[in-house]
């Protein structure tokens, strides 16, 4: 299993990079592109590794592959939608402290009752254990993303101080 993170990590490193070397609010078609490409690649990478982690047959996987895509892009879409929730931590005061812990539970929320509802939808196309496994390691892979997407704008910003 640590192989297979180890490829995530890496997909996931040349994702973050590109993504925070972008500077400005202006961002080119040519960047857009860049980043669907990148974004592509880390599904790919997520696919795989859910393929070799819940041991799907070609078959299982064929149908997998399209209903797994709605559902990281409903998760997606509903975790990006309230800003608040996405506030760094430096940037959380006193007055806003309260704000961002409901924006973050209601992001839980939401993912949770989007989770519930792909549940049955899953049993559909794989077994019920491998569903249980699906959402254990879909955790664990986007726990891992995140740390290495946290990481790289760390570095990038204090890459970007030193060569200021």
């Amino acid at each position: 299993m640590k192989r297979i993170f180890v490829l995530l990590v890496a997909v996931a490193a040349i994702f973050a990079q590109d993504a925070f070397a972008q500077e400005g609010p202006k961002v080119t078609d040519e960047q857009k592109a860049a980043a669907k490409e990148k974004r592509e690649q880390l599904m790919q990478t997520r696919l795989e590794l859910l393929k070799t982690e819940l041991t799907l047959s070609d078959e299982q996987f064929e149908k997998f592959d399209p209903v797994y895509r709605k559902f990281r892009q409903e998760i997606q879409r509903v975790t990006s939608m309230n800003r608040d929730a996405r506030m760094k931590k430096e940037q959380i005061t006193n007055e806003n402290a309260l704000k961002v812990v409901s924006a973050r539970l209601a992001n839980q929320i939401l993912t949770s009752t989007v989770k519930q509802r792909y549940l049955m939808i899953f049993a559909e196309v794989i077994e019920p254990m491998q569903v249980m496994k699906l959402y254990r390691v879909d955790e664990k892979i986007s726990r891992e993303a995140s740390k290495i997407m946290k990481y790289r704008a760390t570095a990038a910003t204090m890459d970007s101080a030193t060569a200021k």
